[in-house]
């Protein structure tokens, strides 16, 4: 018997190739999304551990302090240590250089006077290779590279390196090479080497250090040495494991991934529907067939495991399909999730290809086939209950109609839609988003029952517009678009999740935005904004005191505030801290709190008697007005009131303001990455942008923007951040017009006796073809509104409980009506560019042997 189904199934393939063809594309489409997120993710990470891992060489610990880096003077402590067998002082930068392509170099400031036992990976038995060690050392403008980068470069000892340092460009001599290993293999190879001093100087790190990188004694306990370092270090200073380094930062750009991973499963179900359309249809095609078999003695189990063997073949060439693409396009997702992360979070990863990980891998199979099975579900229970008798009939016109339509199934998603936004509304974002994900399955679900009222509603609406512009084909197009909701529900569905998709996404998108440049416009409300990187969080460029003092005291400045930004740790996890002149920053920002007494503020935050934090801060760690917050800093434990609290978007973990003074008295840290302006309006802007970059000594790089010129340049940054999100919110729209397109295929292929009676009554070819085109624009029109009401709840969902999950952002709600009405006449474009075949087809349909169809 099985044997015998499976032919029945290959000859049912073999007719219906297309629509075969279309079915395992809309899986291969979603399965592929969900794997390449995945990997680009798992690339990225892997990226970052890596690094850590190998910059680190030989070391079992590492001494951190932050961006702000901490005084050399604690290596002679860490190295008097009981179990310490070597220590090394270590700077990090990232540079430019003057190479073509504006070549980055990451640049590690050693200790080149020691054996470097701690790299012997990196660099062979006496340390860098060169023919003259002590002119190495002796000399200030000494630098060593990778033989790689020397070699893609055609680079010779003795050779000018020029790089960008923070005092301007500055020409090295390179005096050494040393091995692509190690350290030497991270950032593709691009790693030169100074002298630790060398690198201070250059980079204007007076005595700071990065790191110290510790290689403990064989027969010391690690756990032992590393707590002796901690009871003789500041608690600001942290002595970790490499790898718990680079799980810190893993978990920085966690969030980034979740919200991707949420957005790839809202395509996989898109292609869920459009396998659901095929079976459904494949169901009405084989009905005759069905009720032949049944007749014949075939048991209902035989039935139904035929449909979900179909099911389970399409999921299973359509996964590896999927997985196979899936694995070119994290090719592309890396490098969108690679730019994010040096543009948005300062972390820059050594270049890399994608790897095939065989759990993601098994994991987006695993997916593709359930979702395929589950889809077939229905339409497979459905074809083992038909009685021998009634599969004689159409299943459109025996009631199918009144079923698929009825007040049972409409009152249980209604009560499933509102189920779900009262969960949204009333629920704290504190139990989870494991949890929350729910509340969305809920409001789809409630949806994804409502589509045959939603078709039944379109259909009254569309009739008489159709008519009055159309005529009766548009009549006869929405009569067959209503009376067939088996066969369009699952494309009406398609259409409504992708389009839902896309505008809540959208929505987020443009909610996002529209918060950052209110937050701007009240926080970093200057005339002009002076940068010290291109990048919205720079870990190498900073300006110098000096320079800053330059600056302020040009001609027309009445008002000036030096910004400093990093990220401290606070209770594991990485936050934001931006240290301001609070006196200046309150007088640029008068209307900056959402929380606090404005002047008691910015009295005490100006005494360094208080901080400021971002309401998601507040959120995530559960504080108010008046709690101490407690910083562990270089220069010992730090507490200070909250006093006031404001919308703040840098960073998902938070954000803290305190004052310039305070900082640089516990962190030991005076350098400047912002510098805010106010001018004389008498000023010309452009002609005092000429006198910043003047000031600037030696060459060094400053960004200067007007307020509106750097609003542009974070939008562009966030354009940025949201590039997948856009690249998926297209692939989505191309599964839905691929459900589209089977639909209609399938619609001309049920209705070649009807088309073949309207042709022997005299009906032309181009009135076939304008109506299948008609009914096509019918069902996008309807998809198109379920989409916006579908849009509209998850958005509400998205920005009242993911968006506070992930980030713990109060994000106000701001519908892209924009991107609706622009949605419109792509939706019917595509609507028509994909039932151009079927329509084609179907006009040139013979007559006689479409009347003759059963």
């Amino acid at each position: 018997m099985l044997g015998a189904l499976t032919l029945i199934t290959l000859r049912q393939w073999r007719r219906h190739k297309l629509r075969l063809g279309l079915t395992i594309l809309g899986i291969t489409l979603g399965v592929a999304l969900f794997f390449a997120v995945q990997t680009a993710n798992a690339t990225l990470v892997n990226s970052l551990h890596a690094t850590i891992e190998k910059l680190a060489g030989k070391a079992t610990l590492q001494i951190v302090g932050g961006e702000a880096g901490f005084s050399q003077d604690f290596l002679q402590k860490v190295r008097g240590t009981p179990g310490v067998l070597a220590a090394e002082p270590v700077t990090e930068a990232i540079v430019s250089t003057t190479l073509p392509n504006d070549e980055k170099l990451l640049v590690l400031g050693l200790d080149t006077s020691s054996d470097l036992s701690i790299y012997n990976e990196m660099f062979d038995e006496g340390g860098i290779d060169v023919k003259n060690p002590l002119a190495f050392s002796s000399r200030a403008d000494s630098i060593a590279v990778t033989r790689q980068f020397a070699d893609r470069l055609g680079l010779k000892e003795n050779d000018k390196l020029t790089i960008q340092t923070g005092q301007g460009k500055k020409d090295f001599t390179i005096r050494g090479f040393f091995k692509t290993a190690g350290a030497g293999a991270v950032f593709g190879g691009s790693v030169a080497a100074l002298d630790v001093s060398s690198a201070q100087e250059a980079f204007g790190r007076a005595d700071k250090i990065d790191r110290i990188d510790i290689m403990t004694a064989p027969d010391a306990k690690i756990e032992t040495v590393q707590q002796a370092l901690r009871s003789n270090l500041p608690a600001g200073i942290n002595v970790t494991r490499p790898e718990s380094r680079g799980q810190a930062i893993e978990n920085a750009v966690t969030s980034m991934h979740l919200v991707l991973t949420m957005i790839s499963f809202l395509a996989l179900f898109i292609g869920v529907f459009i396998i659901y359309n095929s079976f459904s249809v494949s169901l009405n095609q084989r009905r005759q067939e069905i009720g032949i078999l049944r007749s014949l003695g075939t048991e209902r189990r035989h039935v139904r495991n035929m449909f979900l063997g179909e099911a389970v073949l399409i999921g299973l060439i359509g996964s590896a399909l999927g997985v196979f693409a899936g694995f070119y396009l994290a090719e592309i997702a890396g490098q969108i999730m690679s730019r994010v992360s040096v543009s948005v979070y300062g972390y820059v990863t050594s270049a890399e290809r994608a790897e095939f990980d065989f759990t993601y891998a098994g994991l987006s199979f695993a997916v593709g086939v359930i979702a395929s099975i589950i889809s077939a579900w229905i339409p497979a229970r459905a074809a083992s209950r038909l009685d021998p008798v009634a599969a004689l009939s159409n299943v459109e016109t025996s009631g199918g109609r009144e079923k698929m339509t009825g007040t049972a199934r409409a009152t249980i998603g209604a009560a499933l839609i509102i189920a779900g936004l009262l969960l949204t509304e009333f629920v704290p974002p504190s139990v989870g988003i494991s949890s929350q994900f729910w509340y969305a399955f809920l409001i789809l679900s409630g949806l994804v029952l409502l589509l045959p009222k939603f078709i039944e509603w379109g259909a009254r609406i569309l009739r008489p517009l159709m008519e009055l512009i159309f005529g009766v084909e548009g009549v006869i197009a929405v009569e067959t678009m209503a009376r067939a909701p088996r066969r369009t529900s699952a494309t009406v569905g398609a259409l409504m999740i992708g389009l839902t998709f896309v505008f809540s996404v959208g929505t987020v998108i443009q909610s996002q935005k529209d918060a950052l440049s209110r937050s701007l416009d009240k926080s970093l409300d200057a005339d002009l904004m002076i940068t010290s990187s291109e990048q919205l969080h720079s870990r190498t460029y900073h300006f110098s005191r000096a320079t800053a003092d330059r600056v302020k005291t040009l001609p027309g400045v009445v008002g000036a505030d030096e910004m400093r930004t990093t990220v401290v740790n606070y209770d594991n996890e990485e936050v934001a801290l931006l240290a301001h002149d609070m006196d200046a920053y309150f007088a640029f920002s008068p209307d900056l709190l959402d929380a606090g007494d404005l002047l008691q503020a910015r009295a005490s935050t100006a005494r360094g008697e208080g901080v400021l934090v971002s309401n998601n801060f507040a959120l995530r760690w559960h504080k108010n007005l008046g709690d101490s917050l407690t910083l562990e800093t270089p220069g010992g434990a730090l507490s200070l009131p909250i006093v006031g609290m404001l919308d703040y978007y840098r960073s998902e973990k938070g954000t803290i303001f305190l004052d310039r003074a305070v900082y640089q008295k516990y962190w030991g840290d005076d350098k400047v990455d912002y510098i805010l302006l106010n001018l004389d309006p008498k000023i010309d802007r452009e002609a005092f942008k000429t006198s910043v970059y003047a000031a600037m000594t030696g060459g060094q790089k400053a960004f200067v923007y007007t307020h509106e010129e750097y609003k542009r340049f974070v939008m562009r940054l966030i354009d940025g951040f949201f590039t997948l999100m856009y690249l998926q919110m297209v692939i989505a729209v191309l599964i839905a017009a691929l459900g589209l397109m089977n639909t209609m295929i399938i619609s001309v292929a049920e209705r070649k006796r009807e088309i073949g009676v309207l042709r022997a009554i005299g009906g032309l070819r181009g009135q076939i073809a304008k109506m299948i085109l008609l009914e096509a624009i019918s069902i996008s029109l309807t998809g198109t509104a379920a989409g916006l009401l579908g849009g509209i709840l998850v958005a509400y969902f998205l920005i009242h409980t993911a968006a506070k999950a992930v980030a713990g952002f109060n994000l106000p709600f701001n519908f892209p009506t924009v991107l609706v009405l622009i949605s419109i006449p792509v939706v019917i474009a595509v609507a028509l560019l994909s039932a151009w075949l079927p329509a084609r087809r179907g006009a040139r349909l013979p007559v006689i042997e479409a009347i003759g169809y059963e």
